[in-house]
């Protein structure tokens, strides 16, 4: 029983630190540390790697990481075999003015939605989460995914 427990922990411990290797060669390359996609060789192994930026405005955590897992595999998508990607986007502003014994006051919101649609099929679902960074001052999100190609 401890043989099997010190395999599995060596195990996790030696993915972890690879997959370690691999986030930190992403951000620091050249095309995809600002997002992208691209192969990347580690320690010998090649990985097919997709990062997405995401302006983070007012998005909480699930929100970046929902939005940045469907944007790296449209980067992934997009670098295998030139995908049909749907994207759009709006940006609304509406503009409140209150009176007040005179006293004008107005009220500026701005609303900025973007959707995206991809089809993607077979390995693009399965590529795993590789991790995640921001920008210096927090404003863009990096989410990167992943697959292992070779050994």
């Amino acid at each position: 029983m401890r043989r099997t427990t010190f395999f599995i922990f060596c195990l996790f411990f030696l993915t972890s630190l690879h997959g370690q290797n691999l986030l930190e060669t992403v951000k620091s390359h050249p095309v995809l540390a600002w997002g992208g996609s691209d192969v990347v060789v580690v320690n010998d192994s090649s990985f097919l790697v997709g990062v997405a930026a995401v302006e983070v405005g007012t998005k909480k955590m699930s929100a970046l990481r929902r939005v940045g897992m469907i944007k790296a595999q449209k980067e992934v998508v997009t670098f295998v075999n030139g995908a049909d990607i749907t994207s759009s986007e709006q940006m609304s502003t509406q503009e409140t003015v209150i009176d007040t014994n005179g006293r004008k006051t107005i009220i500026v919101k701005d609303e900025y939605v973007e959707q995206i649609r991809e089809d993607s099929e077979g390995f693009v679902r399965q590529m795993q989460p590789l991790g995640f960074w921001y920008e210096e001052d927090r404003s863009v999100f990096y989410y990167a995914i992943y697959k292992h190609l070779t050994r």
